[in-house]
């Protein structure tokens, strides 16, 4: 079953199941029952860590990574393309004087229902070790604080509307002075794990951490996260205060209308000042012994390679909440392992939106599953295309660039890999308030086809730049680089088969082990690059932040093209310009210019397609609802199990 997050938009059709099902089934010739999990790691039953460190799952086999054999491969007839939730835009940041505060809605209260299912423990299963990074770091060292913390206010997790923001910490909020103040009440019964009360004092600092790129908590470097890149930017640091304890005032350089969203997201949490000031104790992933949150889980146990144990806080100050006494978040980085263990019902879901499984094979475990499981599609997620290093040829050549992303064939890579249901990887997300509907982007030069085959008009365009350039029609020589991870070697096989299709390019595929790999990007050692980039807040300013040369796409990404001085003539300035408009509509204005800029003038990164995040979860967790942010629903203390867990 499967149940994609939609608002106004037609929903996914389900297909694509006799497509490329890579790995549910073990790898090799027929298909055999996968091996359960208890074989390669810790049994889910229990709950507490194993005497001794569990043999790390083996990595499932790659599927075949030649572009001969991917070219092959093709979707089922009539396998739809996948439509994302639109979302409406935001009212404009109000207008009212300091003496005409706007007042928040009240906080969403608690829903009546049958607690007889509360309590019990969750297993789930995390697709790696967290990030060893602190506490605003995103991606998966989220996943591994998550449950601790609190933000000032949150997307509301509790109703399918996913647009719709509440207090978390902040009972109720004013804006003030044209949207420059924002003054927050917080919960008279907020404190941290030790006891002490959470205070403005807190906020304040938490705010000040999260934008300094030398202070505490991010000592290791600057967070890559939208949100949280986006605050640092209007945030005026060094001028909110604390009004008393349990208000403070919050003001901005400029206003923004999605100050809120920023908020919401999971990165922006708050954080004890007492905790990390005066006794010195960092609020990183891998200290158990120095987190203290607000949140409604205490880490109990981290087992490298193995699990994380988080246990209910029993003085939580949210009454009624967390509805589970605690999770386990197993470590499986085996494909077959997982879907066994989901098959088994030793694992009831994932512990946030990624898991092992890629696309095709969550579609394989839903069908497999019908009735006990769904997988969740919510998005889009994030881009995935290629870097180019302009300082090196041929890639310093305007025309080159261009000609790059006339002759990708996106079509084919979206049905291949996702069976449709991710998004081409036009500059802006298709589908979105302030982008263009998905139909205009299917026609634009270098994402349109020509009865179902590449528009042989783009490739003739691709050609006529190179020789322009003065390159050869045939047999420039160039090296695709790529980290071994995430998918993205099927990816770069389809890429440069296509590059040697369209362009006559002899194309050679380098692959980096991923530490490695990403120390290369940083030093900019490579020529092009394929990497994904996330996308966790939907606005125009998180759409476009993966271009500019100091945005919140990926730190490799971007420093990687800020270490060559370049970004395409004009698009700074529309980006820096986005952040200090108050109004959407004229957001959305100015994201069109810099959509034409990428589109029809140059590009530091060309998009191959926006994909679709899933997310498995068993018919049994009950008043789950899924995020198009994958940086969203960390905390999880309004879940419960129907039988009880």
């Amino acid at each position: 079953m499967f149940r994609p997050q939609f608002s106004k938009s037609k929903g996914i059709i389900l297909a694509l199941v006799s497509m490329l099902l890579i790995g549910i089934v073990a790898c090799g010739g027929a298909a055999q029952e996968p091996v359960a999990p208890a074989e390669k790691a810790v049994a889910p039953e229990q709950m507490t860590a194993p005497e001794k460190k569990a043999e790390s799952p083996k990595q499932m086999a790659a599927p075949e990574k030649k572009a001969e054999a991917l070219k092959q491969m093709t979707a089922p007839e009539g396998a739809p393309k996948a439509i994302a939730p639109i979302r409406e835009p935001a009212a404009a940041a109000p207008t009212q004087s300091a003496a005409a505060a706007v007042a928040a809605p009240e906080a969403t209260p608690l829903p009546a229902m049958d607690s007889a299912n509360f309590g019990g423990i969750v297993n789930m299963s995390a697709s790696n070790n967290p990030t060893k990074r602190s506490l605003y770091w995103g991606g998966s060292g989220l996943a591994g604080l998550g449950p601790a913390y609190n933000g000032l206010v949150e997307w509301d997790p509790e109703q399918p509307d996913t647009t719709v923001i509440r207090g978390d910490l902040a009972d109720r909020w004013e804006v003030l002075d044209d949207g420059l103040t924002y003054v927050f009440h917080l919960n008279e019964n907020a404190r941290w794990h030790d006891g002490v009360p959470v205070t403005a004092a807190d906020v304040v600092f938490s705010m000040d951490n999260m934008v300094c790129p030398d202070c505490f908590e991010i000592s290791k470097g600057r967070p890559t996260t939208t949100a949280i890149t986006l605050i640092r930017g209007i945030y005026d640091s060094g001028n909110s205060r604390a009004i008393d304890d349990k208000t403070v005032e919050i003001n901005l350089k400029s206003p923004d209308p999605f100050f809120l969203d920023m908020l919401a997201n999971n990165n922006a949490v708050m954080s004890p000042k007492h905790t990390v000031v005066d006794q010195g104790k960092l609020q990183e992933v891998y200290k158990s012994e120095n987190l203290n949150g607000s949140g409604p889980f205490k880490r109990a146990e981290m087992n490298v390679d193995v699990s994380m144990v988080w246990e209910k806080h029993d003085d939580y100050w949210k009454e009624g909440y967390p509805r589970i006494d605690g999770m386990t978040h197993f470590i499986i980085t085996e494909a077959g392992t997982l879907a066994a263990s989901f098959k088994t019902g030793q694992i009831l879901m994932a512990n946030y939106g990624t898991s092992t499984i890629n696309t095709l094979q969550a579609v394989q475990l839903a069908e497999d599953m019908a009735g006990e499981l769904t997988v969740h599609f919510a998005g889009p997620s994030g881009l995935r295309g290629l870097y180019v290093m302009v300082k090196k040829k041929p890639f310093e050549d305007q025309a080159v660039r261009k000609a790059v992303n006339l002759a990708l064939h996106r079509q084919p890579i979206n049905d291949i890999l996702s069976g449709g249901r991710f998004l081409l990887g036009t500059p802006l997300p298709p589908g979105r308030w302030y982008s263009y509907p998905v139909e205009e982007a299917e026609q634009m030069p270098g994402f349109r086809e020509l009865n179902g085959e590449k528009h042989p008009d783009d490739i003739a365009e691709a050609r006529r730049l190179l020789a322009e350039a003065g390159y050869p029609s045939e047999g420039l020589q160039v090296e695709l680089a790529f980290r071994d991870c995430c998918g993205y070697a099927d990816y770069s096989a389809m890429v440069a088969d296509q590059l040697r299709e369209f362009l006559g390019w002899e194309v050679t595929l380098k692959a980096w082990e991923v530490a490695a790999g990403s120390q290369a990007q940083d030093a900019g050692n490579f020529q092009f690059w394929f990497q994904g980039t996330s996308y966790n807040l939907d606005t125009p300013s998180g759409a476009l932040g993966r271009y500019e040369d100091t945005g919140p796409a990926s730190r490799r990404s971007v420093g990687a093209n800020a270490s060559s001085g370049w970004v395409p003539e004009g698009l700074n300035e529309i980006i820096k310009a986005i952040g200090g408009e108050p109004d959407p509509e004229k957001q959305k204005e100015m994201a069109l210019q810099a959509h034409e800029i990428m589109l029809n003038q140059d590009t530091n990164y060309i998009g191959v397609v926006w994909t679709m995040r899933h997310w498995p979860v068993s018919n049994r967790i009950q008043n789950f609802y899924m995020h198009p942010s994958s940086y969203y629903q960390r905390k999880l203390e309004h879940i419960w199990c129907d039988p009880k867990c």
